[in-house]
Formats: structure tokens, sequence, C-alpha cells
């Protein structure tokens, strides 16, 4: 069996694409002039540029899964469903995890919030622990995911049950029907989005069915004609895929303005122009795909789950230091706003990385532990 080589490119894109998603909530210069320029402005080309960044990372999740579905149907053929379930089941099972570890991390963050700022005494801290238990939605949590302060781990569901969905399609042979089914659902969502000043739509479209669903069924149909899609990326000239790359990054900018600034369309999460603008960049990671090897960049974008999960909670504490400092006049400064999103970005990175290193070793210190207990002698083991 050839063995398919580790495509480098995708790590190195994906440090850009985070840190594009940390600029959309720190919202980069909003509220301040950059001389005669209108840093609300400016901040709304970098927030609309952006808006690649989640859709790629839907694309290349479907991409990997089902890759690794197909390394596990060469290498097991003699019981490639039992696998493959296998698999799933794992894969399933860590990013409900991931899910629900930092949920609760940013319940419990939330709640100290409001311990914080509620008065001591018996009656005022029943009424706001009651009143936040009281108002929990269960069918925010488990699909939308999109209260605050974990608004941003929506995309941890969406994914979940997106994968789930196109491991199902993927079984009963209907990933192409369903691709097409789910561009349908994409480009109807669009009217709950920019689109909303045509015909608005109620219904929260930044979820798995409108916005994931597509996109984690492209990058798993590139996966599943690979030899087809990579020959195809590979015909295409670099310069040519570039040029039209950045021309769809332009035009997903003036979709953003007409649909948005002129007509007043009510979200942003993507536009028509993401899905071309997504398939050229990922043909573009396909056709060079040992670009960022051994370099940081793809060393971070590797660990890009990390500083999605994290930075929210970077980015309030830091908010709220800055309160307590009374400092909150240094949050409108210029130097303040271009210094702010890659500081959000770089504490992320080593607060998730320290995250790790503490677990694993928890977890060899907890291993080393029961097996300094047991001593085998004579084939029978001995407590110390």
């Amino acid at each position: 069996m050839q063995q398919v080589e580790r495509n480098y490119m995708i790590d190195y894109v994906k440090c850009f694409a985070i840190f594009f998603v940390v600029t959309i909530h720190s919202n980069t210069v909003k509220g301040v002039e950059l001389g005669t320029v209108n840093g609300d402005e400016v901040n709304f080309i970098i927030n609309t540029i952006a808006r690649f960044a989640v859709p790629f990372f839907f694309v290349v999740s479907g991409y990997l899964f089902v890759q690794k579905l197909n390394k596990i149907q060469l290498s097991h053929p003699e019981a490639v469903f039992k696998r493959q379930t296998q698999y799933v089941r794992k894969y399933i099972v860590k990013l409900v995890k991931l899910y629900v570890a930092w949920f609760a991390f940013y319940f419990l963050f939330e709640l100290v919030l409001r311990f914080i700022e509620t008065e001591k005494n018996g009656t005022a801290l029943k009424n706001m622990f009651t009143d936040y238990i009281g108002n929990f939605d269960w069918w925010n949590a488990i699909y939308l995911g999109s209260r605050w302060p974990e608004y941003h781990l929506w995309f941890l569901p969406a994914l979940i049950w997106a994968i789930v969905l196109l491991y199902v399609f993927m079984q009963v042979r209907l990933m192409r029907v369903v691709l097409v089914v789910s561009l349908g659902f994409n480009l109807f969502g669009l009217f709950g989005q920019s689109y909303s000043f045509i015909y608005d739509v109620s219904l929260n479209t930044r979820d798995t069915l409108f916005f994931a669903l597509f996109y984690v069924m492209l990058g798993g149909i590139a996966a599943k004609y690979e030899p087809a899609v990579t020959a195809f990326a590979k015909k295409i000239p670099t310069r040519i895929a570039i040029i039209c790359l950045a021309s769809l990054f332009i035009m997903q900018v003036l979709e953003g303005f007409i649909t948005l600034q002129v007509f007043d369309g009510k979200a942003e999460n993507y536009f028509l122009s993401t899905i071309p603008l997504v398939l050229f960049l990922f043909l573009l990671v396909l056709q060079h795909s040992q670009v960022g090897k051994g370099t940081l960049f793809a060393k971070i974008g590797a660990n890009a789950v990390g500083i999605y999960v994290s930075h929210v909670f970077i980015m309030e504490s830091i908010r709220i230091m800055m309160q307590r400092l009374d400092l909150v006049s240094v949050e409108h400064t210029v130097l303040w706003k271009i210094v702010l999103t890659p500081m959000v970005f770089i504490i992320a990175y080593l607060f998730y990385n320290r995250l790790q290193f503490g677990k694993k070793f928890i977890r060899s210190a907890i291993v080393g532990k029961k097996s300094s207990w047991i001593r085998v002698k004579g084939g029978k083991p001995e407590y110390q």
C-alpha cells in the first residue's frame, strides 16, 4: 500500500485562517481613526476577508476524515466496516469531549464572572445562580452553540453533526447527491445572512444544515476522488490560481460591502463568493502539499483548534484585566488595537500548549504511580 504523504500546506494555511478568526472576534481596528482612514472601514474589510477561515476548516475536516477512512479501507479490506466504525466512533467521541470540556470551561468562567459582580449575600447569590441555571438553553448547547462567552464554540457541534451525516451518506453511497442538496441549503442559508434584505429567514443559518454540511461534504468528496481532484489541481498554473484567489477575496469584500453596507444585510458568516474562494484555496493547498514543511506557521496551524477554543477566554481575561486596572481608555488607542489581535493569538497558542503539557504530565504521573504499586513476582502481582 502506498503511503500518502502529509499535506503540510493544510497546517500552513490553517495558521493564517485561525489568525483571521481571532481578528473577527477582537474587532481589530474597530472604533479608531488611522490618520485619514476610518478604522471601522478597515475592520470591515479584514472581517469580510476573514470569512474564508471557518469554511476552510470545515473542508479540511471533511477531507482528512474521508482520507482516513480510505486508508482504513485499503489497509483492512477484510473488515472495512468494523474498522471504519471504530475510527468514526473514536473521532466523534474526541470531538464531543473537546466540546463538552470547553463548554463547561466557559460555563464556569461566566459563572465566576457573575459571582464576582453579584452582591455577596445568600439571597443575591442564590438568585444569581438560579437565574443562570434557569436560563440555560439545551438546544443552544447541543446544536447551535451561540451563547456568550462560548459563542465561538458553535463550530464544534456543527462539525460533529456534519461529520456524522457525512459518514452516514458515505455508507449509503449518496455523497454526491447530498453535496448538491447541501449546496442548496447553503444558498438558502444566505437569506439568513447578508442576503436577508431580499428575504429574511428567521432561522439561525450558522449551523450544521445551512453552513457546515456543504463544506464538510465538499472536503469529503475531494478525498473520495482524491487522485482525480489532485491531478486537476496540479493542472492549474500556480500564478493563475493565485490571481483567481486574490480576485475572489476582492469579490467577497465587494459582495460584503453591497449586501451589508448598502442593503443592510443582518449577518456575515459566509457569502456566495465564499464557495469558489474556498474551493480555489483548497485546490492550491492540494497542488503545493509540501509548502510550509518544518515552519513555525505549520506548527501553529497544527494546533489551530487549541487557539480556536481558548482565544475568547484570553481576550475576555485581558478585557477584564484592563477594566480592573482602570486602563479602558488604552483599549481605544490605535496601538492597542493593532497589538491586541497578535497578543491574543500568541497567548492562546501558548496557553493551550501548556494545558496539553499539563494533561500529559498528570496522565503520565498517574500511570507511573499505578505501575509503582505493582511488582510482578513468580507470575503474580504483588502490591508494594
